[in-house]
């Protein structure tokens, strides 16, 4: 009963250390340049018409 606790644990210690990167480094990608800025400026507009209490019923399809 000991030598299999002793057993898994040493095996749960083995995988996490395997998995936490002591083997070796970490893999670390490389950082894509920052995008270029947009040339023109975003449009600026209403996205939707405002919103009345009143009109909560259902509306019909334009």
């Amino acid at each position: 009963m000991i030598a299999i606790l002793i057993r898994s644990l040493g095996f749960i210690c083995l995988i996490s250390l395997v998995g936490c990167g002591v083997r070796g480094p970490l893999y670390l990608p490389n950082v894509p340049p920052a995008p270029v800025p947009p040339s023109e400026p975003e449009p600026q507009g209403k996205l939707y018409p405002p919103q009345n209490p009143a009109s909560n019923t259902t509306s019909p399809a334009q």
